[in-house]
This record gives C-alpha cells, sequence and structure tokens, in this order.
C-alpha cells in the first residue's frame, strides 16, 4: 500500500475516534488550499479533460469551469483534488468497482 492510501486508513480511523468520543477533535488539523491549478493536475498526469473528468468521478463541464477559473472548487472537492495530485492511483483504486 502507498504512503499516502496508509494516510488516509489513518485518517479514517482517527475521524472514527472522534466520532465515538474516544480523541478530542481539536488534536486533528488538516490544510485545504484556497486554490489549485486544475489544469496543471491534470495535464502532469497526460489526461484530456474528458479522461479526467471520467476517471475520477468529475462532470466534465465542471473540470472546466475550474480550469477556467469561472468557478472555484468546494473544499470537498479541493481535498480530491489534492488528493488526486499527489497519488491519483488510490483514487483510482478506491472508485474501482468490486
Amino acid at each position: 500500500m502507498s504512503t499516502l492510501g496508509k494516510r488516509l486508513i489513518k485518517s479514517a480511523k482517527n475521524a472514527r475516534k472522534i466520532a465515538r468520543g474516544e480523541a478530542d477533535p481539536a488534536s486533528f488539523q488538516v490544510h485545504v488550499p484556497e486554490t489549485l491549478d486544475v489544469q496543471k493536475i491534470r495535464r502532469t498526469l497526460g489526461l484530456s479533460q474528458e479522461a479526467f473528468a471520467l476517471r475520477f468521478g468529475i462532470p466534465a463541464a465542471t473540470l472546466r469551469d475550474w480550469e477556467q477559473r469561472r468557478r472555484t472548487p468546494e473544499v470537498s472537492a479541493r481535498i480530491l483534488l489534492k488528493v488526486i495530485e499527489k497519488n491519483p492511483d488510490a483514487v483510482t483504486e478506491a472508485l474501482a468497482t468490486a
């Protein structure tokens, strides 16, 4: 398993501890970037807009809007994009059908 995959599992376990009241949420901190260069992330992977959208479950029109800066990705989308930037295979694996 990749380093990012291990970190994601650890984060999920920590989130479960918080939800159960076994851990203090103030002890955990994440950084979500305010802006991301979505086009750069996509191009680094060598994917067309359509291929990137299909691979990661993002509507192609939404991706175009982000790349042309007509819209800014919401927090959850920025988190997904950051994970894609760091470890696209982890996202592909997580989204694959069983």
